[in-house]
């Protein structure tokens, strides 16, 4: 089996137990766009999965990350809470880069306003990290920004 998919299966995998083993808590759906992909968001209780993909012809890849809110919407300012996180990702390259595959850490910093009761979310958040496959380096492939909304469903 491909190595790339193999380990793209594993990250789904280890990043949909983590969002489900938490029981209760809120739990969000989300769209946001950013440098450099387009990604779907599910949010739920203190753990957060992002599924992304980069539609620029040529570089087409697909990200993966999950991650743990150390800080879960902590207030701010009148209607705008912060969040912090620890967590990993993953992108798996296509078209002309389809032997690229990175892995690492990343610590996602999240603004958030809320409207109409909680139920709509408007983020926008900012995700250093630090390569750790192939090779351990601070890269700019490893930095991940979005804007979007998310909705509550609970």
């Amino acid at each position: 089996m491909n190595k790339k998919l193999v380990i793209l299966i594993l990250l789904l995998a280890a990043s949909v137990l983590s969002v489900s083993a938490e029981p209760g808590g809120e739990k969000r759906l989300g769209f946001g766009f950013g440098v450099p992909n387009t990604v779907f968001i599910f949010q739920g209780g203190p753990y957060d999965l992002k599924i992304g993909y980069d539609f620029t012809e040529g570089d087409e890849y697909m990200f993966l990350g999950g991650s743990y809110m150390l800080i879960n919407s902590r207030p701010m300012f009148e209607n705008v809470t912060g969040t912090m996180a620890i967590g990993l990702f993953g992108r798996i390259a296509f078209g002309d880069n389809d032997d690229d595959f990175i892995g690492g850490m990343n610590i996602p910093l999240s603004a958030e306003i809320a409207f109409i009761d909680n139920f709509l979310e408007f983020f926008v958040t900012v995700a250093p990290g630090i390569e750790l496959y192939p090779k351990p380096a601070f890269t700019k492939e490893a930095i991940n920004a979005w804007a979007g909304f998310t909705i509550m469903i609970d």
